[in-house]
């Protein structure tokens, strides 16, 4: 049995999704090791890394419960 091609869309989508949840908390990790000091500068690079995880791992979060929801 073939795959359709929307299923094939829509898993490569989710792999692209976890993989930019992977480089935002590389990227948050990263930030916060080159920011010693509490800079205003330092703070808000560091709160818009936290931001972008945190949008991308609740976007994970719906298309898991989406995905859990619908029938195999």
């Amino acid at each position: 049995m073939q795959r359709q091609p929307r299923k094939t869309a829509d898993r490569s989508q989710r792999i692209q999704l976890i993989a930019r949840v992977q480089f935002a908390y590389e990227q948050l990790k990263d930030t916060m090791q080159r920011y010693h000091d509490d800079s205003p500068r330092a703070r808000a690079a560091i709160a818009e890394a936290k931001r972008r995880l945190s949008i991308l791992n609740r976007a994970l979060a719906i298309i898991a419960l989406e995905a859990a929801s619908q029938p195999a």
